[in-house]
């Protein structure tokens, strides 16, 4: 009777687990269409929106670091860790955030979506290549049909290229961020597990967002637009939005995401991921007025496919 009971805590705490990552996949779903409007619509610059972004995003985490787990505990891990987790942050953040944004500049909401979504699949490859996890069907079968899931999405994208003439520039800065994400994911696994996910996105996106304030004399040598001149041109709208974008899809979004992947696997957590494309193109369809294609619906099924094939399996098997 015990072990039933437990198997069945077991089983909650895997499915809570997905279901706190899908919230952070459907947060996240709608970076790309809000901060596209920031940039280009409030002419704010690659950088400024970088740093607001994770500049707040870092100050919400880091708080909640500190409320929960005592001035004490913190100090203890970032004298002992901090440094280390903070320049994992130069990947997760600094790099991540500015080729990102920069992207979103030079190619529509909807391919930068599907592009992005691919992660998961580098993901998996890094766990199977530097044999951390052993390959199974359902994992191969859900990377295949994620994969799937991008492919056809991103042909029903395609019609929007005409608006971005620099979009194959824009493409190539996104798989860049795709790299700089799933690497840092692969590398920061073993602080998440050491001490929690609060604890480690907090000090990780604070360190990047310092990488960013070092950076500030670089960014006009690469052409991306003036730095430090949000104060300028930003709307009340626009400050809405930057907020939002900062407390929300930062510092909500990583702590639901690294909570529910804590529980799931981070392989397996991440399939989840390939919803994305779909959920942005219906988001730009609605917001952009950008033209929905069956390609689309059609990414919608393979992703659930998808997702239903590796978390039922990873359910069941445990």
């Amino acid at each position: 009777m015990g072990n039933l009971s437990q198997s069945r805590k077991d089983r909650r705490w895997i499915i809570n687990g997905y279901l706190l990552v899908t919230i952070a996949i459907i947060v996240f779903s709608t970076i790309e269409v809000v901060s596209q409007h920031v940039q280009r619509e409030e002419n704010v610059s690659v950088f400024d929106l970088s740093l607001l972004r994770f500049g707040i995003g870092g100050l919400v985490l880091i708080i909640s670091a500190f409320i929960r787990f005592g001035k004490g505990e913190m100090f203890r891990i970032i004298k002992t860790d901090g440094w280390r987790i903070a320049l994992l942050g130069l990947i997760g953040t600094t790099g991540l955030s500015l080729v990102y944004h920069r992207s979103l500049m030079l190619t529509s909401s909807m391919i930068g979506g599907a592009i992005f979504s691919i992660n998961p699949a580098i993901v998996a490859m890094i766990f199977l290549i530097s044999r951390v996890e052993k390959p199974n069907w359902s994992k191969i079968l859900g990377v295949l049909l994620g994969i799937a899931c991008v492919y056809v999405t991103n042909k029903g994208a395609k019609s929007h290229e005409p608006e971005f003439p620099n979009y194959f520039v824009g493409n190539i800065f996104m798989i860049l961020a795709v790299l700089a994400w799933s690497f840092y994911f692969f590398l920061v696994r073993d602080y998440i597990k050491k001490y929690s996910a609060l604890i480690v996105s907090s000090i990780a996106v604070v360190g990047g967002s310092i990488g960013l304030v070092v950076t500030v004399p670089l960014i006009p040598l690469l052409g991306w637009g003036d730095t430090l001149t949000f104060y300028k041109v930003l709307s009340p709208m626009g400050w809405v939005l930057v907020l939002y974008l900062g407390i929300v899809t930062v510092g909500l979004g990583y702590f639901w995401l690294y909570m529910g992947l804590a529980r799931t696997g981070v392989s397996k957590g991440m399939m989840i991921f390939f919803i994305k494309p779909a959920l942005v193109a219906i988001l730009a369809h609605f917001l952009q007025n950008q033209p929905l294609s069956p390609w689309i619906w059609l990414g919608i099924v393979l992703a659930s496919a998808s997702i239903i094939i590796v978390g039922i399996n990873d359910v069941r098997s445990r």
